[in-house]
């Protein structure tokens, strides 16, 4: 990563551009602050449906609101937005939802299921891509 990160950094005369690392640090700030922004307003929510004692559907959805509001503000601070933690954010409003409606087929196997296949065809295809770029 280092590496690739060094080479953005040259200008078009091949020396450091110090505008293009100060961007780059800056950018690297951002996301750290949203990640302990994230993990904070979730302990927070945890705390309170805990003491509220909201139930465990309304929590999972809670969470899954969270994630997916984190990914917004990724978005809206031009930082990496992270296409899985959308995918398990919307899982867990699903599965959230599956719990208040009392629905009698355990949904839990069928997630984990397709979470498996989908990472086994994401890391093919990544591997298959890169593949192709080396030869």
């Amino acid at each position: 990563m280092m590496k690739h990160a060094m080479h953005q950094w040259l200008g078009p005369d091949g020396k450091p551009d110090v505008h293009k690392m100060v961007d780059f640090i800056e950018h690297q700030d951002r996301s750290h602050l949203l990640d302990v922004v994230g993990w904070a307003v979730f302990c927070i929510w945890v705390g309170v449906a805990w003491l509220l004692e909201v139930g465990l559907g309304w929590g999972i959805i809670g969470t899954g609101i969270l994630l997916l509001g984190l990914q917004a503000m990724r978005a809206l601070f031009h930082t990496r937005v992270d296409a899985f933690w959308i995918i398990v954010a919307v899982a867990f409003v699903i599965g959230g939802f599956w719990e208040l409606w009392e629905v009698a087929i355990p949904l839990a196997p069928f997630i984990l299921i397709a979470v498996g296949l989908g990472l086994i065809v994401w890391y093919c295809t990544k591997t298959l891509n890169r593949r192709k770029r080396i030869f």
